[in-house]
């Protein structure tokens, strides 16, 4: 007879034995803490069940998704399965031999039945709350129906989908069920051995409330939280929480939730002592997971502290890093332009040879322009930038401006631009403005029109056709062709042939032709664009100060890049829901697996051509212009979380947001009409006209950011490979953790047959802090009072908020007001918490991120300007916009209700 009941402290604590929770369980109780005595029931129970029944097939065919509305549901199929087990009985022999075990704890006590999977408490995967638990226990016949359904529980929809994310085998899994005596809880919680949100592992988090754990794991009260320091095992902050109702034990068998005693609801659920004896359990038992910090589930009862439960901490965040933002070999360093495609801080070789070196605005230059502190890039802002009061700033803009009016050839571009504006004109608009003329009657007609009188440097910059003209011609006849040269020239070149040496070269040419199209020319082309919006933008803020205008009202409606990769993306959709099976199959797959079951099927030879035609177009685009990141081109599983999301939704139609657009341009032109009129009014028309002209720039200029990299990645691939085969490095990416002369010395000792592991080494150093500096949060200027220069006003991308106010100052890059929930996401991996209806708030957005767009809202971000690539779609989307709050990601959670003013520039949290 099979033996299916083993004693808690067994050592025969197998995963597939005794499951996660029984394995922990086992190990505590082996190592001498107060764990609660009991027994296993092993998972070959379970299977036992499973095989005299005939169930295995059974289940397995109706574990399938199934839609609701369009979302993947597991619903049915649970349901359907459960009923299945719940329809047989427990075999006589696991029947009795639970009994036999149950007599050992004496009589009929009460007892805790618990859940413990095969595939629960896996490295980076917790089933926590997915399966169930049975509490108060008593009796034979409820202990074995609570075996059963602890069985059942194991087809729950939550585990099912858990299981189908995470690509674990739905028939690889059984379920071994632990018993133990119940721990009837004055107070109960859960420890956490290191921060699990910030990653601070010299604290402990501890959450106790009165009563039974499960109302603290379940959520169903808000518990006391203590913060503690591990080191002096003293309290450092003590939160206390109403703790208004507590689970306790229901008579003979369940719980039940009542109600605390008004009287010690405020009152501290542990004592002094009982949290520094919490504090030096969860240290030993942290030891005896080899300093793996824990999640603990404890239970105090008459002063004695029991443990329940005891696992890894899945997805702890790394050490945060301690850091200053003060420079000490720059003035002021400046978080914009190239910056707001850098959102992650940089790896070493993209440091040295990108930032620091190929962005230089003259060839024979010996560094850049950009820096890097402690990783994120940065501009460098030049010392007259930076120094001198607003008063001085703002006389020397006035002098320069009178200087250049006062030229002939000031007057004659001035002049010819009136002209030019006039020419395009209709010819009712045209009489409209020569009546004005005539009334206005001035001896400078082209200055009176053309410069508005204002102390705002915007007015300075790139406010003549001629040069914005020769911009934009130099960006099309040379700064484009010499890049696509680079391109052309080394993705001609077969790279498993070519020799380490060449392989280094061509990656230096592309990063060197890269870093050479933005500052000698694709930086300028953009700046044309911001300028001509920021003109605007001015203009509408100095003659309108009480309507909220924004320049983006205005301009939207060209059909960008970024667009007509939206509308791609949709056709591939709307092909896809037209397909039933096939709908079912794309919102039923993760995002990651998706091409892979496209490509499996023998249907969608179309759709992965149309795919593929796509990426060929768009891919080359990243999440972050850092080469070490790869494209949408290598894992465009991101892109098809939004793919998913335009065929989930039935209703979703790019037209729709175009249409709704113009609209609010029209109305908006409707109200400048009656508000302004005489000369402001065509100086309005004018500045509009000035910046229709050359706002698209910024996103042809925009557009071809990193075209270099799906050539330069695969040879960097190729020449880790070959540093992996000769010992050096551990994974072929370790290349992008190297100094360039670090990698020369690693490519001479290959030609000679030799390695230098320690480069492996440091490059897993540099790969776990570069981890831990995305943690960080960069602040717009460095040293954070540079932002006081009216220099450095002018063009910072972040603005100062409170860390405690309800009300974010922001940027107003896009009209309209919303109040929905929030969905914040970090970066591309995140992609998939992405809330349908919600507002984006995030860093910062790059061109890859516009997927998102088609989902939200509203949007927020970190950084960002009036021309940042989120500013501009969110014109195009016709949704409200506030940028450059600079600490949105971090003052708003995932799901909390915002406002989100895109005339005022606020961003209001409604609910906590």
């Amino acid at each position: 007879m099979t033996d299916f009941i083993l004693p808690m402290a067994t050592t025969d604590d197998a995963l597939e034995r005794i499951g996660g929770k029984g394995r922990s369980l086992a190990k505590m109780s082996n190592a001498g803490f107060d764990v609660p005595t009991g027994f296993h029931v092993t998972a070959d129970a379970y299977r036992a069940f499973v095989a005299e029944n005939n169930l295995q097939d059974q289940i397995v065919a109706l574990a399938k998704p199934a839609l609701d509305n369009g979302w993947v549901t597991f619903e049915p199929a649970s349901a359907a399965i459960q009923e299945l087990i719940k329809g047989y009985s427990v075999s006589d022999d696991v029947a009795g031999q639970l009994r036999d075990a149950y007599a050992t704890l004496g009589g009929e006590p009460a007892v805790a039945v618990r859940s413990s999977a095969n595939a629960e408490d896996l490295p980076g995967l917790s089933f926590a709350g997915q399966q169930d638990t049975y509490l108060n226990v008593k009796g034979n016949d409820s202990l074995i129906a609570a075996v059963l359904n602890c069985w059942a529980s194991l087809w729950t929809a939550q585990a099912i989908s858990y299981r189908h994310e995470n690509e674990i085998e739905q028939g690889s899994v059984a379920m071994a069920v632990v018993v133990q005596q119940m721990v009837p809880a004055d107070v109960a919680g859960i420890l956490f051995t290191a921060n699990p949100a910030t990653g601070e592992r010299s604290e402990m988090i501890i959450n106790a409330s009165f009563g039974l754990g499960e109302a603290v794991v379940g959520g169903q009260v808000t518990p006391d939280t203590f913060i503690v320091d591990r080191n002096t095992k003293t309290v450092k902050e003590t939160m206390i929480g109403p703790k208004e109702q507590m689970v306790v034990s229901d008579g003979e068998q369940g719980t039940k939730l009542t109600d605390v005693e008004a009287a010690d609801r405020d009152q501290s659920s542990l004592t002094d002592t009982l949290l520094k004896d919490l504090t030096e359990l969860a240290l030993r038992v942290e030891n005896n997971y080899d300093g793996l910090p824990q999640d603990i589930e404890w239970a105090i009862v008459d002063g004695k502290i029991a443990l329940l439960q005891s696992r890894p901490i899945t997805n702890l965040p790394p050490q945060p890093l301690e850091v200053e933002w003060t420079p000490d070999w720059e003035p002021a360093l400046v978080r914009r332009q190239i910056v707001e495609n850098i959102p992650d801080p940089t790896c070493e070789l993209f440091d040295e040879l990108y930032i620091r070196y190929a962005l230089r605005w003259q060839r024979d230059a010996e560094k850049s322009n950009y820096s890097t502190l402690h990783g994120f890039a940065f501009q460098i802002m030049d010392p007259g930038g930076i120094t001198g009061t607003r008063e001085e700033w703002q006389a020397g803009i006035r002098a320069a401006r009178e200087k250049i009016a006062a030229t002939p050839e000031g007057m004659a571009q001035e002049k010819h631009d009136l002209d030019l504006f006039i020419s395009e004109l209709s010819d009712d608009d045209r009489a409209a403005f020569e009546a004005m003329a005539d009334e206005l009657n001035s001896d400078n007609l082209p200055n009176a029109v053309t410069v508005p009188e204002s102390d705002n440097p915007t007015y300075t910059a790139f406010h003549k056709t001629f040069t914005n003209d020769n911009q934009h011609n130099d960006w099309r006849e040379r700064a484009m062709p010499e890049l696509q040269g680079a391109v052309d020239k080394w993705g001609a070149v077969d790279i498993t042939r070519a020799s380490d040496d060449t392989l280094l070269e061509g990656m230096k040419e592309l990063i060197e032709a890269e870093g050479w199209y933005w500052s000698g020319n694709g930086g300028h082309t953009f700046g044309v664009a911001k300028s001509v919006d920021d003109q605007l933008q001015a203009f509408l803020r100095e003659n309108l100060p009480d309507h909220k205008f924004t320049s983006g009202q205005f301009l939207s409606g060209f059909k960008s890049r970024i667009m007509m990769a939206n509308d791609a993306l949709f056709e591939i959709a709307k092909v896809i829901r037209d397909d039933d099976d096939l709908t079912l199959q794309v919102l039923a797959t993760p995002a990651h697996r998706l091409m892979g079951e496209l490509q499996a099927r023998n249907d969608t030879q179309q759709i992965l051509q149309d795919i593929d035609d796509y990426l060929q177009e768009y891919g080359h685009q990243g999440y972050s212009l850092d080469f070490c990141e790869p494209t949408q081109q290598e894992d465009p599983s991101a892109l098809f979380v939004t793919l998913k999301n335009m065929v989930r939704r039935k209703d979703y139609d790019p037209v729709q947001h175009e249409e709704e657009a113009a609209r609010k341009k029209d109305k908006a032109m409707g109200e400048i009409a009656e508000l302004l009129t005489g000369l402001k009014y065509w100086q309005f028309r004018y500045r509009l006209w000035f910046a229709n002209k050359y706002y698209p720039m910024r996103e042809e200029s925009c557009f071809v950011l990193g075209m270099a990299w799906p050539v330069l990645r695969p040879m960097a691939s190729e020449l880790g490979r070959r540093m992996v085969e000769v010992g050096t490095f551990k994974q072929p990416d370790d290349i992008y953790h190297m100094y360039s002369a670090e990698l020369e010395e690693a490519m001479a000792l290959r030609s000679n047959g030799k390695s230098k592991p320690e480069l492996g080494d440091l490059a897993q150093e540099r790969r776990d802090l570069r981890e831990r500096r995305k943690l960080l949060h960069p602040p717009g200027t460095c040293p954070p009072e540079a932002s006081e220069s009216p220099g450095i006003a002018f063009k910072e991308t972040q603005i100062k908020n409170d860390d405690s106010s309800d009300t974010l100052m922001g940027i107003p890059v896009s009209p309209g007001t919303i109040t929905a929930e929030a969905s914040v996401i970090m970066n591309p991996a995140e992609f998939s918490n992405m809330i349908p209806g919600s507002i984006l708030v995030c860093p910062m957005t790059s061109p890859a991120w516009t997927q998102l767009f088609a989902h939200a809202q509203g949007l927020v971000t970190d950084i960002g300007g009036i021309l940042g690539h989120g500013s501009i779609v969110a014109r195009e989307y016709g949704i409200p916009a506030v940028v450059g709050t600079g600490n949105c990601t971090v003052r708003i959670k995932h799901g909390q209700m915002i406002e989100v003013d895109g005339d005022g520039g606020t961003v209001r949290l409604v609910e906590d």
